[in-house]
């Protein structure tokens, strides 16, 4: 994979689609999406904790992924962290989400996630009165990136890379990936990419581009984009990409 800085296109060689189809042949069996649509149903309280997860990984996911792997203390945190609990505090909401974070060890940065997430809960384009409203008027049938525009004008502390996670978790899109600190390092190990992960997550330009040019290629393989993300993520800590690529 190249990234052109003249153009702001990236080029996918001949080998890195072989590299791609080889992944697919391995992996693909091994993820599971969200139907599209999922979304559509999801209360409240579900699509809450699906937004205060997307704060929890900012800085890092393997606290909230310990988390969420047991489910008796994930339940207890998502009563302990529900909208309606959050909503019901009218002093020291801040703390307590803060206090909820550490002791439930979701995340290194609590009281500056807690900041945003108390913030959000007055952000009346994400909840309003006693509902979530970020999705309203969106729909998966609508095109990926316009959808995605609109939740990160919405929620300003959704990023290009944590609004792509947040839609694909709730069936908005399989047609976005998000680009995270292990995708990219795939794409700069395997495929040679000539980016850091600074400017491949924070320029609009270069994340699109990279975009464009992986769905090019999931669709010559007749794959997601969502689908290639979650290989790569799922398997890039176990070397499972490395095994299934060491031949080529």
């Amino acid at each position: 994979m190249y990234f052109d800085i003249k153009s702001k296109k990236t080029s996918i060689s001949e080998q890195d689609i072989q590299k791609l189809e080889k992944l697919k042949e391995y992996l693909i069996r091994k993820v599971n999406l969200p139907k599209l649509g999922s979304y559509l149903s999801l209360d409240d309280e579900e699509l809450w904790i699906k937004i205060v997860v997307q704060f929890c990984v900012m800085g890092g996911t393997r606290m909230i992924d310990n988390l969420i792997e047991n489910k008796k203390e994930f339940a207890k945190f998502k009563d302990q962290i529900s909208l309606t609990r959050l909503l019901s505090i009218k002093t020291g909401r801040i703390g307590f989400i803060a206090k909820t974070l550490k002791e439930f060890k979701a995340t290194r940065f609590y009281n500056r996630q807690a900041e945003k997430i108390d913030s959000i809960m007055k952000n009346p384009r994400v909840v309003a009165g006693k509902r979530i409203v970020l999705l309203d008027g969106l729909s998966h049938k609508h095109h990926g990136r316009d959808v995605r525009t609109k939740l990160m004008r919405r929620n300003p502390y959704f990023k290009l890379k944590s609004t792509s996670d947040f839609m694909i978790d709730t069936g908005l899109s399989d047609d976005v990936i998000a680009l995270d600190t292990r995708v990219v390092g795939i794409l700069k190990e395997h495929f040679n990419l000539n980016l850091n992960l600074n400017r491949a997550q924070n320029n609009k330009a270069i994340y699109e581009s990279i975009e464009s040019a992986l769905r090019k290629a999931c669709g010559e393989l007749g794959i997601s984009l969502a689908q290639l993300d979650r290989m790569l993520f799922r398997f890039s800590n176990k070397n499972a990409i490395t095994f299934v690529l060491e031949d080529l």
